[in-house]
């Protein structure tokens, strides 16, 4: 081992930290003495100045290209072709904020990471850039976290664990994982927070409320997005996310929460080496749930699997309202189990016999065993809650899906906010309807055998809606919604043929007749009845007192297709007065210059020119 101290650089040979061993001890003497230079009092305001001018440096090129093809370059071309070219131009704009994240790390990997689920606000060409927006982040160097860990634990580390692996398991934007031994031989995973990451979030958070700002000043985004609870939301999370002794009471709720399922594992935390920067937990890393060789290999069912996993986020989401919303591949696995020791544990064994199954896939069949299993979830930084209210909302959201009633879902959609105000639900209910019609029961590959030109046929039909776009995601269920696209994509990848509507209609059934069970909710739809019947014969006699006193009023609202052709005329009509105005200034003015009346053909030249202008601009 070599110890070499210079200016900011610091060097070592060591692959492992056996803590018992005097070498290390002298390295952690060496990481001592540099730490404060390190700068474990205070980041570099260098570096957080340069961190804030890069992001605010991409907002505002960002902003004034918007501003430059959306709204100056559109009046003078055409709105038509810079509508060609959008698409492309939003593709590279993604791609530029993904080299930023990439670089600066942080927050803003978890901003990429964060928007990508807006399939409400940005169009597929955006998303599929940043999807692939990983924590692809370089670990920090593992000597200076050894000495930040011994640190902020405030004892020598060979007190507390027989060994740590110097080289990290795992690296994330906030932190990285090291495995480690404690003095009873448990294997454990230290998840160490990188340095200085309280003053970066704090500036890079303060960056965006400032990109944020200027933001607003592109009109189509201000009317469409509530860009400041967005950003609001996000930041709420980023700060949860620092707050390691908040993760670990996650980790504690979910263990209670699964304590009657044996199929479910969930890690031991060990408070006593737990801090606001450090946390610790039992090693529980098995087969990832993407291993689908492993899981082969080992005889597990990835149809079993996929329900598994399907069935664990209905109880977390309709039962427990407190769910995992990050449930990407890295925090999923699946521990294997001899039949002895899943009898021991109480986890039913799978009576079929071993079969041969299609899965679609290039192979052409896959193994289906009896293998029981164990699934396992780890990082409970990102967590969603559902409030009582919107459990009952989502309750029957997911009765009238089962059932295939679009009015049904089309009210519930309304109460939780699913629809922009002034939204036609009728023409939404219409659509639902007529998607439930032709789509409903079909799985994830049936729907990519879907003839293009019946989706041509419907988008000409709601032509209207797609070109309104009157939806967007509640901020208070955005991580709910980023969960659900996540286990969809898992779970279909496990199994082509995993069909969600079959999946869910056993679970509806459970919970539509817990519901028609409850007295209270009978009581309710009773009293709301017996008030209807007794107020309707005074709005009928109030109804025929006003027909026939000729006091009736009918007010009729135009549908959207008219609405927006009427608009579109409105517009040109007012295009066109402006155009007659702008020529009749042009030969006024032409008119006076030819009787030498320079002065007034001035005036009417400048007029001309501010016509044009406001022509442009409106």
């Amino acid at each position: 081992m070599s110890c070499v101290i210079g200016r900011d650089v610091t060097h070592y040979t060591v692959q492992a930290w056996p803590v018992s061993a005097p070498s290390i001890n002298i390295a952690l003497t060496c990481m001592k003495k540099i730490a404060p230079s390190a700068g474990f009092h205070g980041a570099d305001p260098r570096m957080l100045r340069s961190r804030a001018w890069r992001a605010l440096w991409f907002g505002a090129t960002m902003i004034i290209g918007l501003i430059w093809w959306e709204l100056l370059l559109a009046r003078i071309i055409g709105p038509a072709r810079v509508e060609r070219g959008r698409m492309a131009r939003m593709a590279m704009l993604a791609r530029r904020f993904r080299v930023m994240a990439v670089r600066l790390g942080g927050v803003w990997i978890k901003l990429g990471q964060y928007i990508s689920t807006r399939v409400d606000i940005l169009p597929q060409e955006v998303l599929i850039e940043l999807n692939d927006l990983q924590d692809a982040v370089p670990p920090e160097d593992s000597h200076r976290m050894m000495a930040l860990l011994e640190t902020e634990l405030g004892k020598p580390l060979s007190t507390l664990f027989e060994e740590v692996d110097a080289e990290p398991v795992a690296a994330a934007s906030f932190g990285q994982a090291h495995l480690a031994t404690l003095p009873t031989g448990q294997r454990v995973v230290v998840k160490v927070q990188r340095p200085y990451m309280d003053e970066i979030v704090d500036v890079d958070l303060h960056s965006l409320r400032v990109v944020g700002r200027w933001a607003l000043l592109y009109r189509p985004l201000r009317e469409r997005v509530n860009l400041f609870l967005l950003i609001k939301e996000f930041a709420d999370g980023v700060l949860a996310e620092l707050d390691y002794e908040q993760e670990a009471s996650n980790a504690e709720r979910f263990a209670t929460n699964f304590a009657r399922d044996p199929a479910v594992r969930i890690p031991q935390v060990y408070r006593n080496l737990s801090t606001r920067r450090v946390l610790v937990l039992e090693n529980v890393e098995e087969i990832k749930i993407t291993d689908y060789d492993g899981l082969s290999s080992a005889g597990v069912s990835r149809v079993a699997v996929a329900r598994k996993l399907f069935q664990t986020y209905l109880q977390q989401i309709f039962i427990d309202g407190f769910f995992h919303a990050d449930p990407h591949p890295g925090n999923l696995f699946v521990q294997p189990l001899d039949l002895e020791r899943a009898l021991a544990l109480g986890i039913e064994i799978p009576q079929t016999p071993t079969s041969t199954r299609k899965t679609g896939d290039a192979e052409g069949s896959e193994r289906v065993p009896n293998t029981p299993f164990r699934l396992v979830y780890v990082d409970f930084g990102m967590v969603g809650t559902v409030s009582p209210a919107y459990m009952k909302e989502l309750k029957e959201f997911i009765i009238a899906t089962s059932l295939k009633d679009a009015r049904r879902l089309t009210a519930a959609a309304q109460r939780m906010g699913f629809f922009l105000p002034g939204a036609d639900t009728r023409r939404i209910e219409q659509a639902i309807g007529l998607l439930f019609d032709r789509f409903w029961g079909m799985t994830v590959s049936d729907l990519t055998d879907v003839d293009f030109g019946e989706m041509y046929s419907f988008a000409l039909q709601f032509r209207d809606l797609l070109s309104s776009l009157p939806f967007q995601i509640p901020q208070n269920i955005l991580y709910l919604g980023r969960a659900v696209n996540i286990l969809s994509g898992m779970s279909t990848a496990l199994d082509p043929q995993f069909n969600a509507w079959k999946e869910m209609q056993p679970f509806a059934r459970g919970i539509a007749g817990a519901g028609a069970s409850n007295v209270q909710d009978v009581l309710n739809e009773a009293i709301k009845l017996a008030r209807l019947t007794v107020q309707l014969p005074t709005q009928l006699d109030a109804f025929f007192s006003q027909a026939l006193n000729g006091q009736l009023e009918l007010r009729a609202q135009l549908s959207q297709p008219s609405a927006t052709d009427l608009h579109r005329l409105e517009s040109s009509v007012s295009r066109l007065g402006t155009a007659v105005v702008f020529a009749a200034l042009l030969v006024c003015g032409t008119l006076l210059l030819i009787n030498s009346l320079t002065l007034g053909a001035a005036v009417c030249y400048a007029m001309a020119i501010l016509t044009f202008v406001r022509m442009i601009i409106r």
